[in-house]
């Protein structure tokens, strides 16, 4: 096989990870009858097939699983080697990505980035927004804004803020449906809560208190959709103090206090030295403080 031919080892792996053509080359980005036929040339070079075909998809042989160790160490090795070099950079000019949440990324960003962008105007900031957290170790992001602090060895972080939350509706659904005084009066209200994502039965578990997602009367992942319902006095939510007080929606107290949500800006080991990085960080730092 031709040794410098790296990216048929990425195909290879896109495949195996995905374990179909269509879902690899959406992911690589190539069409499937090239990636098909990558594969091909690929498994005729090496004298035997990666891959069993099947109507279910594609599975590894056993020859592929003996491959694909050894093909995620060099994956390994060349996404450390770009961090690396990455993290060598000591000029104000070109990429760096932020990864933030969608409440974050809507109500907090657009308040302090444009100064960023003012004062670093040859600096070209890519902002990936998803309450997923972004892969680090891949670089789909340089910095990221978390809610909870990396578990990873090879990840930095530095804590800037904690928000306080709470229980929020609007004075027109408060006037109209009267204020719950404890838990099991908030139920017979309209709540806003999530819909698949299970971090509020989670925390509430964590505070004794057995809450599933089938109890809010109306539910969606989105919060920045439950933030503007309230505001549209549709029922009450959880969310930032900040937020909901900047917005005149007023606090519920149920007799008891929601833990803070904690703050965090995350970068890579390998890239904590580039200047674009720390730049970004340090402002962050700076700034959503004042957000929160």
């Amino acid at each position: 096989m031709n040794s410098n031919n790296w990216q048929w080892w990425q195909y290879f792996l896109g495949i195996a990870q995905q374990g179909s053509l269509s879902k690899a080359a959406q992911l690589l980005g190539v069409s499937q009858p090239t990636l098909s036929r990558q594969l091909q040339a690929m498994e005729q070079q090496l004298g035997q097939p990666l891959f069993d075909r099947s109507t279910q998809g594609l599975s590894l042989t056993l020859f592929g699983q003996s491959m694909l160790e050894e093909c995620q160490n060099m994956q390994s090795s060349a996404q450390r080697l770009q961090r690396l070099a990455a993290g060598q950079t000591q000029t104000l000019t070109g990429r760096v990505r932020l990864a933030a949440n969608e409440l974050v990324a809507l109500y907090y960003l657009p308040q302090i980035m444009p100064r960023f962008m003012e004062t670093y105007s040859e600096v070209s900031l890519e902002i990936e927004v998803s309450n997923s957290a972004s892969n680090l170790d891949k670089r789909d992001a340089d910095v990221a804004i978390r809610m909870f602090p990396p578990t990873q060895l090879d990840l930095l972080c530095r804590k800037v803020s904690d928000i306080p939350l709470g229980f929020y509706a609007s004075s027109e659904y408060l006037a109209k449906h009267g204020v719950p005084k404890d838990q099991t009066s908030l139920f017979s209200h309209r709540v806003l809560g999530y819909d698949r994502d299970p971090q509020f039965e989670v925390g509430a578990r964590q505070l004794g208190m057995n809450i599933k997602n089938e109890q809010f009367l109306l539910r969606t992942d989105f919060l920045p959709l439950q933030f503007e319902l309230a505001k549209q006095h549709a029922g009450i939510t959880v969310t930032h103090k900040c937020l909901a007080e900047a917005a005149g929606l007023i606090e519920i107290e149920l007799g008891f206090e929601l833990p803070a949500l904690p703050v965090y800006l995350v970068c890579h080991r390998d890239v904590q030295h580039n200047k674009k990085i720390r730049v970004l960080m340090d402002y962050l730092a700076e700034y959503l403080v004042a957000c929160c």
